[in-house]
């Protein structure tokens, strides 16, 4: 069967490069999508020193016919996809509270967050029914949850929470043909391009972009009914009992 293989959307930087890395270091192949052509490249440059077959597609995950015809050429060329993982995302890096949020940017926003994950989403599993198996992991946040709400971040926060409502309607509509779809988030600020407005000693204090890497790495390893429909946060994982269990058969 060969390696197994993981895309990741939005692994140019951040938290994305940081899965890519992790993954590629495991052995699997790594299938970056990513809108930015250049930091593309500088993942894909790093993440082949230790897997040799991954690859960077420059798409905007908006683009359902483009990024459809990604998937089917990964899938012919190495006969399965295993995981996917939805981590591109953007914000509104000025914080605007809504009386001030111009209109464009909400769409904007919640096109790239809530449709393109959608979108990509749709175009693996549907390669992936044919495999009966697979693991979807959607990256939200905890401006998702409730009771989180923070003034400045309704567009992003807004579109995160359909993120997680899609994550638990995708995983009782893939159930049946062997596909998990989990949702998880940081649970804190994360050092990434949302906070390069911070001086260097604000951004010190942020969590590396490394927090996901091992959460989503098992996800990434379930087996068919073991896991679907949770949303996780990358702080508490250790303390569930069932997690734990699962970290000690797939976290080597």
């Amino acid at each position: 069967m060969g390696a197994s293989v993981v895309v990741i959307t939005g692994a140019g930087r951040g938290i994305g490069r940081a899965l890519a890395l992790y993954f590629a270091e495991h052995g699997w192949v790594v299938i970056i999508i990513e809108v930015n052509a250049e930091v593309a490249r500088e993942t894909e440059a790093l993440i082949r020193r230790h897997s040799p077959s991954s690859i960077a597609y420059v798409a905007d995950i908006r683009d359902e016919e483009r990024i459809m015809a990604v998937l089917e050429e990964v899938h012919t060329r190495h006969g399965h996809i295993d995981a996917l993982i939805n981590n591109a995302g953007i914000t509104d890096r000025e914080h605007r509270q809504i009386l001030e949020l111009p209109s464009e940017m909400w769409r904007e926003i919640i096109s790239v967050n809530l449709t393109g994950t959608f979108l990509v989403l749709k175009s693996c599993a549907r390669l992936m029914v044919s495999q009966g198996a697979g693991n979807i992991v959607n990256v939200t946040s905890l401006l998702a949850q409730r009771g989180q709400a923070r003034a400045g971040d309704a567009p992003y926060g807004v579109s995160k929470a359909g993120v997680e409502a899609l994550t638990e309607y995708a995983a009782v509509e893939l159930k049946p043909f062997g596909i998990n779809v989990n949702a998880v988030y940081p649970g804190v600020m994360v050092d990434t391009g949302f906070f390069d407005h911070l001086p260097p000693q604000e951004r010190a204090k942020l969590a590396r972009p490394t927090i996901l890497n091992e959460l989503v790495y098992l996800l990434a390893n379930l087996a068919p009914g073991e896991l679907t429909g949770v949303s996780i946060c990358a702080l508490k994982w250790r303390e569930n009992p069932e997690l734990l269990a699962l970290a000690e058969r797939y976290l080597k």
